[in-house]
């Protein structure tokens, strides 16, 4: 009897430790309750910040049209757990403890770090729980040329900026300009990116001339620049940088040097430290959001609907956008939802359509696990500023490892 004994404790206390270890269900159990929980990761400075305050206000929006609603969603109401981040950690991605319970449905991620992101898609991917981030432009979701089962993000991959820009040639120009494409070698996302956009524009009719540099010698930009200079006299045209931060101001100082007619544009996120090259150009999908993507109407109906007041009108729009996108996921089953199944809730997150995001509705393409397609701003600096010159409509790219 006492053998019998020890051996049922041993069995329960291993039991025990495979739960705390492996705290997600099987992927055939299913999810039975009448509230279900979707974890919510925090940006970057925690919910007390303007975004993090943003966030939470717009969740809990949610929470109350769900909760007065007639039929919830599925048939069940939604709670928001807003995790917070221990406050010694200088890795809040690696050290976010996650306490997956059998009523967890989803978690969404609202770091605006990549790095961050990485580290969640590396923790949480492949399991049976979805993993939606509000951003993610710079996180490659996919793995053996296909998304990861559990993985989503509402941002396009970087790789989009070569079509936005193929677009805004073809809009502005005919297709004798000359368009010269400056990229290393030696930096294999640089010569990958450069040579998708080589295609793009081969394909719209252009003949883009390739220049490959070494990001380490400054004489190649000095080179580059003075032939560039040589066809000043036949046709001023454009050189499209995939150098990175530095490459691409050394680029702007030789053609100030010069003062060639020629323009720069930079495949690369805007930031602060460009802001002195005037004239550069960038094509993003986030940087004008506040003031053209339609978020104003956001915050505005936070107001007028419960009297709740966001700063961070895109921020609280992004929020809203992840839950539409699971709600609309969750409404693709049949009604009422007694039992979700996790498989089919994620496949049923690859083909939602008309998820509302600003002025835009957007489509999940289900062999990238992100929007099909997005509004891009193409912005040129001026005064120390990015300003508007287009908007193009541009269909997310397929990942290729190489090109």
């Amino acid at each position: 009897m006492r053998k019998i004994l020890a051996f049922t404790i041993i069995i329960l206390c291993l039991n025990a430790t495979t739960q705390r270890a492996f705290p997600l269900q099987p992927a055939s159990e299913k999810v039975h309750d009448w509230v279900w929980n979707v974890l919510a990761i925090p940006p970057s400075g925690g919910w007390d910040n303007e975004p993090g305050k943003s966030i939470k206000t717009a969740l809990t929006w949610c929470e109350r049209e769900i909760a007065e609603s007639s039929g919830g969603v599925g048939g069940h109401d939604v709670k928001f757990v807003f995790l917070t981040i221990p406050e010694s950690s200088d890795n809040p991605a690696r050290d976010i403890v996650f306490e997956f319970g059998p009523y967890t449905a989803a978690v969404m991620s609202f770091t605006n770090n990549s790095e961050q992101d990485r580290i969640l898609v590396s923790r949480l991917g492949g399991r049976n729980i979805p993993l939606m981030l509000a951003g993610g432009e710079s996180v490659l979701i996919d793995m053996g040329g296909r998304p990861i089962t559990n993985i989503f993000a509402l941002d396009m991959f970087r790789d989009y900026r070569c079509a936005a820009f193929t677009e805004y040639a073809r809009r502005i120009y005919d297709r004798e300009k000359r368009i010269a494409l400056a990229a290393s070698r030696f930096t294999i996302n640089q010569e990958r990116e450069a040579k998708i956009c080589y295609a793009m524009l081969d394909n719209a009719g252009f003949m883009p001339m390739p220049y490959w540099t070494d990001a380490s010698a400054r004489d190649s930009y000095y080179m580059m620049s003075e032939e560039i200079e040589s066809f000043e006299g036949e046709q001023a045209g454009v050189v499209i940088s995939f150098m990175g931060s530095m490459g691409a101001r050394e680029i702007w100082r030789n053609f100030m040097r010069i003062r060639t007619s020629w323009r720069l544009w930079n495949v690369a996120e805007p930031d602060e430290i460009y802001l002195s090259c005037r004239g550069m150009i960038f094509a993003d999908q986030n940087i004008l959001l506040p003031t053209q993507g339609g978020f104003i109407e956001t915050r505005r109906m936070l107001w007028r609907t419960r009297a709740m007041q966001v700063n961070d009108s895109v921020a609280a729009g992004k929020a809203i956008a992840l839950y539409e996108w699971f709600r609309k996921a969750v409404e693709l089953m049949p009604q009422p939802v007694d039992a979700m199944p996790r498989a089919q809730l994620l496949r049923n997150l690859e083909r939602v359509q008309s998820i509302p995001f600003g002025n835009q509705n957007l489509t999940i393409s289900p062999s990238l696990h992100r929007p099909s397609s997005r509004n891009v701003f193409i912005v040129e600096i001026r005064d120390r500023e990015y300003s508007a010159l287009d908007t193009v409509r541009v269909n997310a790219l397929a990942y290729v490892p190489a090109y």
